[in-house]
């Protein structure tokens, strides 16, 4: 058995929808392989995605993997007074979301979003009481971005951050998408798993998946990391449809 593992914002959704000809070819693709994502993301925000059937979920950057029932295969979870210090530190610099267990709310400083689960916090005690699995913080552009994910994985040696453009998804050390994509490979046992991203925190599920994709459009440091540039979900599947 094969699978192909997906980014989710940027790559499979788009403005809160899936591209007709990626879900068609989605479709198909399922059966006789698997299909899941692999995200930035929190449990809690999945509701753009409930029109697939996914077989899998590796969420929060690797720090929790689901199987199609969302049961946990393996989860990561950090420290949360190191999670406390980096909101405390950022909260007055960045916009933060709080990715947790609990799949009814979404905790975020955002003052508006989309996801009707969102929670509006202004403090880290309305979140202390949840398993914590990741904190990811917005900045204004792609240098300040890079600039702070420089500076906190150089001051917490306990954790490890990934800049997605601009926001940084920060997990436990050793924990990423990559370390996610291995662990569904050993869990299904599969002969080959392939990947598709688009951007900087993609990097570790593409260079350890069996075939990498991203788009066309993707920075150039992506596009160089990868076995083929396309322009869709669709397109990579045709292509994997090829190398049966």
């Amino acid at each position: 058995m094969k699978a192909l593992a997906s980014d989710i914002d940027g790559t499979l959704v788009f403005n809160q929808q899936i591209k007709k000809q990626d879900r068609k070819a989605i479709e198909k693709y399922q059966k006789e392989h698997l299909f899941g994502v692999c995200s930035g993301r929190p449990r809690c925000a999945l509701f753009d995605l409930e029109k697939l059937k996914l077989d899998f979920y590796i969420l929060s950057s690797g720090a929790e993997i689901l199987d199609k029932d969302l049961n946990i295969i393996q989860d990561f979870p950090m420290k949360k007074e190191i999670v406390q210090q980096i909101f405390n530190e950022y909260h007055q610099h960045a916009q933060i979301i709080l990715q947790t267990g609990n799949a009814d709310v979404f905790y975020t400083t955002l003052k508006e979003d989309y996801n009707p689960k969102l929670k509006v916090i202004s403090s880290f005690k309305e979140v202390e009481h949840e398993i914590i699995y990741g904190i990811s913080l917005i900045f204004k552009d792609d240098k300040t971005t890079k600039k702070a994910c420089f500076e906190i994985n150089q001051k917490y040696h306990e954790i490890e951050g990934f800049q997605n453009r601009n926001s940084v998804d920060i997990v436990r050390k050793g924990c990423s998408k990559g370390t996610g994509i291995k662990i569904i490979k050993d869990h299904y046992r599969l002969e080959k798993i392939a990947g598709i991203g688009d951007s900087y925190n993609d990097l570790p599920m593409l260079n350890v998946v069996d075939t990498a994709f991203t788009f066309k459009t993707s920075p150039q440091e992506i596009k160089k990391q990868v076995h083929y540039c396309v322009n869709d979900i669709a397109e990579a599947i045709a292509l994997l449809e090829v190398e049966k």
